[in-house]
């Protein structure tokens, strides 16, 4: 028997022999394959999605404006005028300068005399407990208005006072709806110690000083601690 080739031929079979030719002919390949149908229509949202403009790219976001230069930037912003400067504000600069060194004296020397009268009582129930002794009887509400505090500071302080000894909370003869608060024996006694030692402080400040010179510094203090009539 002949081998097949490749593809398929028997060996020494004739290739080249005449092979019948025309519809219904034999043929190596098969019978014919059947004729093509009809397209399908294309689905109508294939349709829609081919026949449909493509939609426009969206436009770029505009740059954000640059920031308007403030009124105090740039070389000719008005500054602040300094102790250095002529006039009625170089001299104002000096004041406020002055007074922020004193203020931060005086917060030094509130903090050691709170240490002094009792290390257990912080700065600021120290300061409630000087407004106490001054304007006894009051309120918290009055300790609230005087010191910019909120409620809730001036409730812990006080309850702090109180537990200490060194506050004592009453009804308000008037209104017994109403508590006030007043100082105890106990306070009073601890804080003429307290006040003995701060007068030597302040006295080292100003050493040397008259009674003329002292009187008038006194009289410019408590002008400036004066609020002006707002006519």
């Amino acid at each position: 028997m002949s081998q097949p080739t490749d593809d398929g031929t028997p060996a020494g079979a004739v290739l080249d022999a005449p092979r019948p030719v025309g519809p219904g002919a034999p043929t190596s390949a098969g019978p014919p394959a059947a004729p093509a149908g009809p397209l399908a229509p294309p689905a109508p949202a294939a349709q829609a999605a081919s026949a449909a403009p493509a939609a426009p790219a969206a436009p770029a976001a505009p740059a954000a404006p640059a920031a308007p230069a403030g009124p105090d930037s740039g070389p000719d912003a008005p500054r602040l005028a300094s102790p250095d400067d002529d006039g009625r504000e170089g001299l104002m600069a000096s004041v406020v300068d002055e007074i922020g060194s004193m203020m931060v004296e005086a917060k030094r020397t509130i903090a050691a005399a709170a240490s002094r009268f009792d290390p257990d009582v912080p700065p600021t129930a120290f300061y409630v407990l000087r407004y106490v002794m001054k304007h006894q009887p009051c309120t918290a509400g009055d300790i609230v208005k005087a010191m910019a505090l909120d409620k809730s500071a001036v409730s812990r302080q006080v309850a702090l006072l109180r537990e200490a000894g060194f506050v004592d909370v009453v009804p308000d003869a008037a209104d017994g709806r109403v508590m006030t608060l007043g100082s105890t024996d106990r306070a009073e006694a601890r804080m003429l110690e307290v006040r003995h030692q701060n007068r030597a402080v302040f006295r080292s400040h100003v050493e040397g000083w008259t009674d003329d010179e002292l009187a008038e510094f006194a009289g410019w203090l408590h002008r400036f601690n004066t609020p002006a009539d707002p006519r």
